[in-house]
């Protein structure tokens, strides 16, 4: 839209309030410029400013209104005045009645409402929010707005190749042919090349199954993705088989916090003064030396304590959780675990609280994709994750540090990491 130039007294009147107001009242002064631009917004609607006999003018104002609350500004709140029209409504596009998001869950109550699944609870937050007689137009037009811009979101174009991928899934319930129905959302964040992070996107399928992951991961692909340096997940085996199928000979790792629950589950609870320390120990390895003296550590208590199916499970998921020690150590609390997403599934569960049981799928994709979208914003246009990913990969690649098996024991070297059954040959050869 094409705004009134400003003027060279409008520019001087501006600069006047700035030196009378002075450094430390920017809230004021932000509370001017609010104004100014409604004001402008105004009178470009019109055709003509306040006062003005005009030829183009095609409506005429009525005063003004103000907002019921203030409007919050980092600087504090504001308040702010909308002109008022006498023909029609006029409400300025800097002050979009709704975000994205409360727009999704004032759209979802709606629907629940009138669908007839209301609760007491849900009745009284619809007139909290000031729509018990809302019309139900305007909720399909809400509706209408917000699902054509989370379609187009869903469907960009993305980048060939991230750094780093983490993929997760949280259950949401679901009102399904007049039945509830838990159903999964699969979600997937990643590390860009130039280290943004962004959500890829997300998925609903009645369960975390490998076909649901699968068509997930090919609508991915259909949008341009095709490799990540590594991907960071837990240990579902639908997940890994569509992992595997997908994107064949990608690096995968196990997230090590879900490990480190599933081995407190291997002993009983009277044993785990011995284990933990010893598995903390482990997650919280710093360097690759650290880490191979607290495996060791770890198969010695296990051997010690005649732990023989603790030994065969450590055994065979070694090699999950240490993808991530061939990257470079700066990025190994980030890439070690899915927490980075946990954190972001963590937000979807809290707005999800107000609605409970969604009325159908679309309301679900509607305030699901209206917070992941705002979130992927918000990180696009943020500070770096990690600086310069691709290049401290390539720079760590260069020069890996691993372990190798000796008679006497174990030395450094850089060749590749060994399991329990390749740092104990005799061992593994006598369980055979």
């Amino acid at each position: 839209m094409t705004q009134p130039e400003t003027t060279k007294t409008e520019l001087a009147s501006l600069v006047k309030y700035i030196i009378e107001l002075g450094p430390n009242n920017f809230a004021k002064l932000f509370e001017i410029v609010i104004n100014a631009l409604i004001e402008a917004e105004a009178s470009y609607k019109l055709g003509a400013d306040r006062y003005e006999r005009s030829e183009g003018r095609t409506n005429s104002r009525n005063g003004y209104r103000r907002r019921k609350k203030p409007l919050k500004t980092p600087s504090g709140p504001i308040e702010v005045r909308i002109p008022k029209f006498r023909r029609g409504s006029f409400y300025p596009a800097i002050l979009e009645r709704y975000s994205r998001v409360d727009r999704a869950i004032i759209s979802i109550i709606c629907e629940a409402y009138y669908a007839g699944v209301s609760t007491r609870k849900m009745s009284q937050l619809f007139k909290d929010l000031g729509l018990a007689n809302i019309d139900r137009s305007l909720v399909s037009r809400c509706a209408a707005t917000i699902d054509s811009e989370i379609e187009n979101w869903r469907n960009r174009q993305l980048d060939s190749c991230y750094a780093y991928i983490w993929v997760d899934a949280i259950y949401t319930k679901i009102r399904i042919d007049g039945a509830v129905r838990s159903t999964a959302v699969l979600v997937a964040i990643g590390v860009s090349e130039d280290g943004y992070r962004d959500v890829l996107g997300f998925h609903l399928g009645n369960r975390e199954s490998y076909h649901n992951w699968k068509d997930f991961f090919q609508s991915l692909k259909a949008r341009g993705l095709e490799r990540s340096e590594l991907w960071i997940s837990d240990e579902h085996d639908g997940l890994i088989k569509a992992i595997e199928e997908c994107f064949p000979s990608q690096l995968r790792q196990r997230c090590i916090v879900h490990w480190m629950r599933n081995v407190k589950s291997k002993v009983s609870k009277a044993e785990l003064h011995w284990l933990l320390p010893r598995i903390k120990d482990l997650v919280n390895s710093s360097t690759r030396e650290s880490f191979a003296a607290a495996w060791s550590e770890l198969i010695k208590a296990a051997q010690a304590r005649g732990k023989d199916k603790l030994l065969d499970w450590l055994d065979s998921t070694y090699h999950e959780i240490t993808a991530y020690l061939n990257f470079p150590p700066s990025h190994w609390k980030k890439i070690k675990s899915t927490n980075p997403i946990e954190r972001l599934n963590e937000e979807l569960r809290r707005r999800e609280r107000c609605i409970r049981i969604f009325p159908n799928d679309d309301s679900c994709i509607r305030l699901f994709g209206a917070i992941l979208q705002y979130q992927s914003d918000d990180w696009i246009s943020g500070y770096r994750y990690i600086v310069s990913p691709m290049e401290a990969i390539r720079e760590n690649q260069k020069s890996p540090m691993t372990l190798a098996v000796k008679s006497d024991g174990i030395e450094l070297c850089s060749v590749g990491y060994a399991s329990y059954a390749e740092l104990n040959p005799n061992a593994a050869g006598s369980q055979k």
